[in-house]
């Protein structure tokens, strides 16, 4: 039980050290709504694989020493609420093998594709940047300041076409030839992401405004959290699922 635990504490401050490293390194459109951090979908890995407690560090601390050095100080609430509230919560869920529903599990696997599929299409197609923060503190000033290193790309819609019904056939290949229920993972992510959209938009609009007198467009930024949440969402779930399929696959 002890060396359970250490390997698990172990696995965490891996998760937090992967997900600072990749925090600097983004994917984000021209016209901004479309704005998404390589690191997120290893905070959703983490709650599905560690579970709640892991999942919650990992959301909280890693997204609120992040905040701090790419100079959003005044989100590091959010992350140790939030981003913690999330994590916990697709960890919970996930564990609950005892209350997975087939039908539900299809369902927000169902959804998740979709929602990939039309933001994918309606907001990160066309013109795009890869872009590595190179210069830390700096917040809304990167792009003045020039501490961006960015690499400007055409993302032609009908890629995320594709990629959708890449990632349809891969979970209906895992439903038939696995088990039904390595979909309940689809659900717990799901709810996680309608956490991070609901937690975002509650706290640019309400608290905000009112602790650090910063006011921001809650709607604008609930379009960017749907979007990154929900692609961070897709990745997430084929990571799980090829590490569950490599465990399976090793000789006993």
């Amino acid at each position: 039980m002890a060396m359970f635990r250490s390997k698990k504490v172990l696995a965490t401050l891996a998760f937090i050290i992967a997900f600072l490293l990749t925090s600097r390194l983004s994917l984000f459109t021209s016209n901004f709504l479309g704005l998404f951090t390589f690191s997120e979908p290893l905070f959703l890995l983490a709650a599905l694989i560690l579970g709640p407690k892991a999942g919650a560090l990992v959301g909280g601390v890693g997204f609120a020493i992040s905040n701090f050095l790419l100079g959003y100080p005044h989100y590091i609430i959010a992350a140790l609420t939030v981003n913690s509230l999330t994590g916990f919560l697709i960890g919970k869920i996930n564990q609950l093998k005892n209350l997975s529903h087939t039908l539900l599990g299809a369902l927000s696997t169902f959804t998740l594709i979709s929602t990939f599929t039309l933001v994918g299409t309606m907001i990160y197609s066309g013109e795009a940047y890869i872009g590595y923060t190179k210069d830390l503190f700096l917040g809304e000033e990167i792009m003045k300041l020039g501490g961006l290193y960015a690499y400007r790309l055409d993302v032609p819609s009908w890629l995320w076409v594709i990629a959708g019904a890449l990632i349809g056939s891969i979970s209906f290949l895992v439903s038939f030839k696995k088990s039904p229920k390595y979909l309940w993972a689809s659900t717990a992510l799901f709810i996680g992401c309608l956490t991070i959209i609901l937690g975002y938009f509650l706290y640019e609009t309400f608290l905000l405004s009112t602790i650090f007198q910063i006011k921001v467009d809650a709607v604008t930024n609930l379009i960017v959290n749907l979007g990154h949440s929900v692609i961070s969402a897709n990745i997430s779930i084929l990571l799980y699922w090829a590490i569950k399929w490599l465990k399976r696959s090793k000789p006993t």
